[in-house]
């Protein structure tokens, strides 16, 4: 009985690399590491992970520009000495804020998280 695939192909890899792929390997059921390679290697649509930066970058352009109107409009507020309207436009200004940041660190968290998975 001759063997379908006659080619061997070798490469070597870090421990830290082979604690990955072990875990890939348990996590999609492969058998071994060659079924694994093979699958991932010749799929129709090869796993190719790509960022769209400048969407995000828009996207917080954007998100800052909401800031610098509620900022205006709690100064508006402030030189009509409406008090209510002050606190409601500080919150937002707070808000965005924070909202900004935790998007900026969650993009970041995940960029990172796919470059490890791609490396």
């Amino acid at each position: 009985m001759s063997r379908y695939r006659t080619i061997l192909k070798k490469f070597y890899i870090t421990e830290e690399q082979n604690e990955i792929a072990n875990n890939l390997i348990k996590m999609t059921n492969h058998l071994s590491f060659s079924s694994y390679a093979r699958k991932m290697l010749f799929k129709r649509s090869p796993i190719y992970l790509q960022f769209d930066f400048k969407s995000y970058h828009d996207f917080i352009f954007q998100v800052r520009r909401i800031i610098n109107n509620l900022r205006q409009l709690e100064r508006i507020a402030k030189q009509s000495e409406d008090l209510d309207n002050v606190r409601i436009f500080h919150c937002c200004v707070e808000m965005m804020i924070g909202y900004e940041k935790k998007t900026s660190k969650q993009v970041k968290e995940l960029v990172k998280r796919l470059n490890k998975k791609t490396r």
